[in-house]
């Protein structure tokens, strides 16, 4: 697959090469104003962190590391979208994973980059369509959300509750010693968020792979 894809982006794909060429000016942009405004650490969110990932994925063909954040990209992006629209039609005050967007202490250019939750769903089952799926994504998903989330652990602070590691929505967790807590969170992520994300993927590519009657 590597070398076909490489074949294609060297032989005239022009779709391809114009997606991976936009993808990657945006990503250009993107890093150095989170780096501005939030730090290093910021790029531990799972969605963040998926889109290196999906980089890599464009370049390389690799229909495994493109498979890896499609659950997680589609599943949170729809949520995304969803409460950000509650959000904006409330003024804020329904806002719940998108709450930060709504607060006027963050640079308003670094809360616009992040209605790529929005665009990047759509850019990320194209890629997995192209690709093809490949069904060993939640498994190297499983490995890099542990990835994420032990660094998480290891090296943010809580009161940014990256990845939801020290107040799941915004409630205090008291329940065990927050690396027992994160451990645990090995096992919750593949199960409510990893997989349903994967189902979710895997149903629309069937939908876009049924023919259509004339």
């Amino acid at each position: 697959m590597h070398r076909l894809m490489a074949f294609s982006l060297a032989d005239g794909d022009s779709v391809y090469r114009g997606v991976a060429l936009a993808f990657t000016v945006w990503m250009l942009i993107w890093v150095p104003i989170v780096l501005w405004a939030y730090g290093p650490q910021n790029f531990l969110w799972l969605c963040n962190l998926a889109q290196f990932v999906l980089l890599y994925a464009l370049w390389r063909g690799d229909s495994l590391a493109a498979s890896s954040q499609a659950g997680v990209v589609v599943l949170v992006g729809f949520v995304w979208t969803l409460d950000f629209t509650a959000g904006l039609m409330s003024g804020g005050r329904l806002a719940v994973v998108t709450v930060y967007m709504f607060n006027p202490d963050l640079p308003l250019l670094a809360r616009a980059t992040s209605v790529y939750h929005i665009w990047l769903p759509v850019l990320t089952l194209w890629l997995v369509w192209r690709l093809g799926y490949d069904r060993r994504g939640p498994w190297l998903q499983s490995g890099i959300g542990a990835f994420a989330l032990l660094g998480t652990l290891a090296l943010t602070e809580p009161e940014r509750n990256i990845n939801w590691v020290w107040s799941p929505f915004g409630v205090e967790q008291v329940w065990a010693h927050d690396p027992v807590y994160v451990l645990l969170l090995l096992v919750v992520y593949p199960v409510v968020l990893y997989l349903p994300g994967h189902w979710l993927v895997k149903t629309v590519l069937r939908w876009l792979s049924r023919p259509r009657s004339t």
